[in-house]
């Protein structure tokens, strides 16, 4: 890791640490949600279209999925729709559609405010309105890419009671865009061949998911739209590739810029990811623990890094974990199966 990054990550932690109380009620919000929501799930979904490239035919530019799309941008765009995600299938039964009846700004006896769901973590002298400034700019950001639906413009309330779309984020698809909850067993249909090679049955699987403690343990506030769109790459393919999921799942630089969008500066938050005991990486010959190449035989291929995810790794506090990384090299040390504590 170079300097310019070590300041970087130094700088994300202790504008984490200047927010720490904001960050524990957020996270203590989600908590509630879960636990009152009546489904009592032990995780929650996130079909797989979300971080699917949304490439529309053979000819055309690739187009980068909505994760993608929403990872190199500032602010809470991607935390906010999968807190949505969360909060809907915390109240309703799978196949339900949703129907958003939390308050924006002002929370009520019954219900948090969407604004609470997030960290507090702003600047600007008064709270409130900080806060409202960054929702605003993340439903705008969602709006434009087809993940919410707003009122009219002209509406002053327009922001109140947005309404989820599917995760596929593509324009013009009327009432089958707005968002259910996933189905048992919901299968998806066949990759388009010019985004990837079409993938073996036993990957159809629509869905990806991840655990319960994601949402609880406060990791959807803490890792970066750019750490969570790498993390659901992976679990994206080892949905694809279930058989080969439990010896590592790869995407090179072509694949990950053709079926996901991604590019090599958010795809390098692995090293993060790992740091973290969220994923682990199985090293690969002729690469520094930084990823950098080392020298070897002219004939030799380079390999790409093999990566299994570990859900059990969100057990852990998550602000700890993260500003403790964060203030260290992230190349220096990568938790073992034991110490998710």
């Amino acid at each position: 890791m170079n300097v310019r990054d070590k300041q970087r990550h130094r700088d994300r932690a202790e504008a984490m640490y200047a927010h720490r109380r904001s960050f524990e009620r957020a996270r203590q919000e989600l908590r509630r949600i879960h636990e009152g929501g009546g489904q009592n799930r032990a995780s929650y979904e996130v079909r797989r279209d979300l971080i699917r490239a949304r490439t529309p035919g053979p000819e055309d530019v690739v187009v980068a999925s909505a994760a993608a799309a929403l990872a190199s941008l500032k602010g809470w765009a991607l935390q906010l729709y999968l807190i949505a995600l969360f909060e809907a299938q915390a109240r309703r039964q799978p196949g339900s559609g949703v129907d958003n009846t939390r308050p924006l700004l002002h929370r009520t006896e019954q219900l948090a405010a969407w604004v609470d769901l997030l960290p507090a973590a702003t600047r600007t002298g008064q709270r409130s309105a900080g806060m409202r400034r960054q929702l605003v700019r993340a439903l705008a950001v969602l709006e434009r890419e087809n993940l919410v639906v707003l009122g009219n413009p002209d509406f002053r309330g327009r922001y109140n009671y947005f309404r989820l779309l599917q995760e596929a984020a593509m324009p013009s698809q009327g009432l089958d865009a707005i968002y259910t909850i996933p189905r048992a067993g919901e299968t998806g249909g066949i990759d388009p061949a010019w985004i990837r090679p079409p993938g073996p049955v036993s990957g159809r699987s629509a869905v990806v998911t991840v655990p319960a403690t994601f949402f609880v343990n406060g990791w959807v506030h803490v890792l970066s739209a750019a750490e969570i769109t790498t993390y659901l790459m992976l679990c994206d393919l080892e949905a694809r590739y279930p058989t080969a999921a439990g010896e590592g799942v790869y995407a090179n630089d072509p694949q990950r810029r053709r079926w996901y969008g991604i590019h090599r500066d958010v795809y390098a938050t692995h090293r993060q990811l790992a740091a973290y005991g969220l994923v682990e990486r199985l090293d690969a010959p002729a690469r520094r623990p930084d990823g950098t190449i080392m020298k070897r035989p002219r004939q030799q291929p380079l390999q790409p890094y093999w990566f299994r995810t570990r859900p059990g790794g969100f057990e852990q506090a998550s602000f700890p974990r993260v500003t403790s990384c964060l203030d260290l090299p992230t190349d220096v040390h990568q938790p073992t199966a034991g110490e998710h504590g």
